[in-house]
């Protein structure tokens, strides 16, 4: 009697996912990266549309940095530095960006929390809220600073700068668990 062959192919698949030569994992990644996207467009809407509007001591929030940050410290060094640099660079394209040293101090910030956090601190809810603090308060700190020295502001509006950092450090409770989950889908993740 022949033995039969223990090779079997593939059944064909019909969805436009599956033609494409991913692996299970990598479709995952691609999902996990896609939402990543789709959360920073819609709080970018939100930011421009919405809460733009809405003052308070005449300052408002900056929530795409704020995710950005708190996006590359969940992601870790490697995966979150790329991610911050490109993420940075459609920040400045977007046109809410103050200029273009944003986009090389949202980069240099994110790898410097990145590398505190994995450092220091273990990988936990309140490690990242102090990192994203940290990275948030330096960064309305270093907005300031470059539109002072260009005299597109006075000093006298230093405190409406940490009002907006605060502002958007309330978001990172509430963006937390979703981008946490977010981060869950393929490939590494924090273990609590």
């Amino acid at each position: 009697m022949a033995k039969k062959s223990e090779f079997r192919p593939d059944k064909p698949s019909t969805s436009l996912l599956s033609r494409l030569i991913l692996t299970k994992q990598q479709r995952k990644t691609a999902l996990k990266w896609t939402f990543y996207a789709g959360i920073l467009i819609v709080l970018s809407v939100l930011q421009d549309v919405l809460l733009s509007q809405v003052r308070v001591l005449n300052a408002t929030t900056e929530l795409v940095p704020c995710a950005i940050f708190l996006i590359s410290i969940l992601e870790g060094l490697h995966s979150g530095s790329v991610f911050s640099l490109v993420a940075g660079l459609l920040y400045l394209f977007s046109g809410t960006a103050p200029g273009p040293y944003s986009m090389v101090a949202i980069t240099f910030l994110s790898v410097g929390a990145c590398i505190f956090r994995q450092a220091f601190l273990q990988e936990s809810f309140s490690s990242a809220v102090l990192c994203t603090s940290m990275a948030m308060v330096t960064y309305v700190t270093v907005n300031f600073l470059f539109g002072w020295f260009l005299g597109l502001t006075v000093l006298s509006r230093l405190y409406g700068f940490f009002i907006t950092a605060a502002l958007s450090l309330v978001t990172v409770p509430v963006l937390y668990p979703v981008l946490k989950a977010i981060n869950a889908f393929g490939g590494y993740s924090w273990k609590e």
